[in-house]
């Protein structure tokens, strides 16, 4: 073990690029930032396949130093690294699809003038990222939290001038203007919503600390289990530790700075839907599984957050122009899979479908950008159409991440989707039947995708042309993933052996079915069905000629009023109040000013006496010694009389 690399390279190396590009920019002219930071990540890449691939049977724990030491409360904030097969998996996740989104970005932002600092921040976001899922103990993962949060707000407003702030035509310029402030607004957002988010994760770090007296995770799991801590408490610190993975993975109520996330570079998009920030919230109640299973109703609440958020991403979805804006309707709904997994403790079908999901919305967004990027930055679907003729290979990968998405075998969403409608099934018939209906409705909107993007008629002013090289390299690969790594858990009754299951199982509980094999093999055929009737529901309407206005109209294009309800609920009374508040503050200042001014004068009358001459001061001081002489003289009189 002495002779493997130390984790602590792993979320260094990715640091070091975001040092180097932010400190000494100059030194990297063209596109070497971007070479270098892509090959930083790969070096990670290349430790964690290393770790995996010598990781034995316990988990490894690297302490790094013992920070502030409290010999009274004998507790410490250590700061060390734990690597067991959740963090292993992260981290291969992290760092090879962010690997191929460094690699995707390098063409994409290649006319970019902020080319170099856009690598850096990407690189900052892989390095918190990894530190969070690394952490051996909740302050140390809560550092890695509050960085991707902060990496998110830098990237998510990149744009903050607009990408043609400079351009010569005014209408050009003003649109990039009006582009500037939405993306200003969607980084705030995001940012703003996820510290609601980080309070409940600090309010259930103190709980813990207090029921159990150690925030150290390998600790807390062993005193868990034997401790006499009243079972209010336990659920009280499991509803805290919710609330936080709500606000980082866009869960409702917390759901709707995601979608406006992908106002920031197609590549952002991809890196934080896909691989990293929002799977952090999912990652947080599979780490605590040990609080979990000990807290049935706030499982429960997380299972039904999940469920009624895949249900709402869903529905939001079915209408939507943005292409961009699909597939981050659909991350929030497949978030909402996760959730509703692992709140009913299955937790290796969760983790899967994180894993699943990662390879094809990272692909999905990717082929977007390409589209975005041969279109001229052109977003709209209802203004493309018949790419498949002029972007074939671009159109062949975006089939595979279709399939994949839509649960169609042999692609890997059929695999992960199927093991948690299953897990719903036995458990809860509600969400079961909650989550084959967003099956249907996921494959519908992906095929309404498909269609409106690929097939039928060019409706664009553009000339389309196909992807670089270097562009295509990373969709090839994540369309190989995208399309093979279901095989990875081939279920039981098909004959094959659980190997994701065997590999997880040893860091996270295994949920054991109990349903039989008929009952299982039905399971698969409805969920299959739902897939390839949404599909074909797409495809007749794709016929009929009415997938530009797709089902539940506004509502659906509006996100089913969600934000709308917000502003008029908190936004517009906040603005009356600090409108109120800022009347007063004016009148105040008002008023103080006036009598600053009415002060003044007296005030100028007293500055006569300080003429600096001496002969003034004594008349002065003879004036007033005659007055106080005079005033004894007139009261020793009256008295006298």
């Amino acid at each position: 073990m002495d002779s493997l690399p130390a984790l602590y390279l792993l979320p260094l190396l990715p640091l070091l690029g975001f040092t180097a590009l932010m400190v000494l920019p100059r030194l990297f002219p063209g596109k070497s930032g971007g070479w270098l930071a892509t090959g930083l990540v790969g070096a990670a890449f290349v430790v964690a396949v290393i770790r995996y691939l010598n990781q034995g049977a316990a988990p490894a724990h690297e302490l790094l130093w013992t920070w502030l030491p409290n010999m009274a409360l004998n507790a410490n904030l250590s700061v060390g690294f734990w690597f067991d097969q959740l963090s292993a998996l992260m981290a291969l996740i992290i760092t090879g699809v962010g690997f191929l989104i460094h690699l995707y970005s390098i063409s994409y932002m290649g006319h970019d003038p902020k080319f170099t600092r856009f690598f850096a921040f990407l690189n900052f976001f892989v390095a918190m990222m990894l530190i969070l899922v690394l952490a051996d103990s909740y302050p140390l993962m809560f550092v890695g939290w509050e960085g991707v949060g902060m990496a998110s707000y830098l990237l998510i407003g990149f744009w903050f001038s607009g990408r043609n702030s400079e351009a010569s035509d005014a209408q050009v310029r003003a649109a990039s203007d009006a582009e500037a402030v939405s993306n200003s607004n969607a980084a705030r957002k995001a940012f703003i919503m996820n510290r609601i988010g980080d309070l409940g994760f600090m309010l259930g770090m103190f709980l813990l600390f207090k029921l159990y007296g150690t925030l150290s995770i390998p600790e807390l799991a062993g005193r868990v289990e034997g401790a006499q801590v009243a079972q209010a408490g336990i659920e009280l610190a499991c509803l805290f530790l919710l609330v936080g993975a709500v606000g980082k993975s866009g869960q409702l109520p917390l759901t709707t700075w995601l979608p406006d996330a992908m106002a920031g570079p197609t590549p952002v998009s991809a890196l934080i839907h896909a691989a990293t920030m929002v799977t952090a919230g999912v990652y947080l109640v599979a780490r605590s599984h040990f609080l979990y299973d000990l807290a049935p109703n706030a499982s429960t609440w997380v299972a039904w957050a999940g469920g009624l958020t895949a249900l709402y991403g869903a529905l939001s979805a079915l209408n939507q122009t943005d292409i961009k804006k699909i597939l981050a309707y659909s991350t929030v709904s497949q978030l909402g899979y996760m959730f509703l997994a692992v709140g009913l403790h299955a937790y290796s079908a969760g983790v899967f479908h994180l894993l699943t999901h990662a390879f094809f919305k990272a692909l999905l967004f990717l082929a977007a950008g390409a589209v975005i990027h041969a279109l001229h930055d052109e977003q709209d679907v209802r203004r493309m159409g018949g790419l498949h003729k002029f972007m074939p290979f671009t159109h062949l990968v975006s089939v595979a991440g279709v399939l994949a998405i839509a649960g169609i075998p042999i692609w890997s969403g059929f695999f992960s989707k199927d093991a948690i409608l299953a897990a719903a099934y036995e458990q809860n018939m509600a969400l079961y039947l909650i989550g084959l209906g967003v099956a249907l409705l996921t494959a519908f909107y992906m095929g309404r995708w498909y269609f409106l993007v690929w097939r039928g008629a060019y409706r664009g002013h553009g000339h389309p042309h196909e992807a670089d090289t270097l562009t295509k390299i990373p969709l090839g690969v994540l369309a190989a993933l995208a399309t093979l790594a279901g095989f990875l858990n081939i279920p039981t009754f098909l004959g094959g052996k659980h190997a994701f299951d065997d590999y997880i199982g040893r860091a996270v509980p295994l949920h054991a079915h109990e349903i039989p094999v008929s009952t299982e093999w039905l399971l698969t055929v409805f969920a299959v069905l739902a897939g390839v009737i949404g599909l074909g529901w797409a495809f007749l309407a794709h016929r009929a000629g009415r997938l530009a206005s797709g089902p539940l109209g506004a509502v659906s294009s509006n996100a089913l009023y969600l934000d709308a309800l917000y502003d008029g609920v908190i936004g517009n009374p906040s603005r009356a109040v600090a409108g109120a508040l800022d009347t007063v503050d004016r009148g105040t200042d008002s008023a103080l000013s006036a009598v600053a001014r009415n002060a003044s004068g007296p005030g100028g009358l007293f500055t006569l006496w300080q003429s600096g001459f001496v002969r003034a001061y004594a008349v002065s001081m003879l004036l007033g010694t005659a007055g106080i002489i005079g005033y004894w003289a007139l009261k020793t009189i009256g008295s006298g009389a």
